[in-house]
This record gives C-alpha cells, sequence and structure tokens, in this order.
C-alpha cells in the first residue's frame, strides 16, 4: 500500500492507494480525486467547455463554473483508492473516503479526456454514495 499526502483548500486529506499505481495511473488519480476534494487540478487541466456531472447536483458546463464549483467542496479527511482504469481518453478512479462528521462513502470518478494524450479534461462524471 502506498501513501502520500495532499492539500486542497487549504485541508489535509491522508490519501491511501490500494494498489501500486504506475504514474499514468497517479497522475490521472490525482486529477480525479480533486473533484472529491482531494489531488490536485490546475486550470490547465480542464478544456474551456469541460462539463461535470455529479450525483449531488446539477451538471456544470465550463472551466469556471467548474473551478467554482471545486472551490465549495469539502475536502475528506482520509480517502482510500481501490481501483485505477486509464485507457485511451478515459480514466476512472474509485474507492472509499470519509468526511469528518458525515461518514463513509464510496466514490467512483470518471474522466474523459479532450486529446488521447490526456492532457486536458473535458468531461467528469462523479458519484459518490453513503455507506
Amino acid at each position: 500500500m502506498t501513501e502520500t499526502r495532499a492539500k486542497v483548500h487549504q485541508t489535509p486529506t491522508r490519501i491511501n492507494f490500494a494498489c501500486d499505481p504506475t504514474p499514468e495511473e497517479r497522475q490521472a488519480a490525482m486529477l480525479a480525486l480533486a473533484f472529491n476534494g482531494a489531488g490536485t487540478l490546475d486550470e490547465d487541466d480542464l478544456s474551456e467547455t469541460a462539463s461535470w456531472d455529479a450525483s449531488n447536483r446539477p451538471g456544470i458546463v465550463g472551466r469556471g463554473q467548474v473551478l467554482a464549483a471545486l472551490a465549495h467542496v469539502r475536502a475528506p479527511v482520509s480517502l482510500s483508492v481501490t481501483q485505477i482504469v486509464v485507457q485511451g481518453k478515459a480514466a476512472t478512479v474509485s474507492g472509499r473516503l470519509t468526511r469528518d462528521g458525515e461518514g463513509l462513502f464510496m466514490f467512483c470518478q470518471i474522466l474523459r479526456f479532450a486529446p488521447a494524450s490526456r492532457r486536458q479534461i473535458a468531461q467528469i462524471v462523479s458519484v459518490e454514495q453513503k455507506e
């Protein structure tokens, strides 16, 4: 098991990988985890027309709107990645997370990239469900 720490919104999150991700998988995971309130995401990681569909709110379209919504995502206390799949223009990252005062959640982040080189995210689909 590999462990790393990330800071998002100035809140530390303990991130565990139940697998030993390749550098490509780790990079995709850290982008995906930003949508859980952990991981890292730069403005340039999103296409101008990026969309974000989440199970707990209406869809959002546009880089600025996605970044604004990310600013309101509450970081988890801990997060465990159980699976990462990267293939072509897509990546999925799934696992479990704990939010202080809210308990344990299962999550899955699905990323679709604009170019196959996976330089910019065009679409994010986020599913989070309380266990």
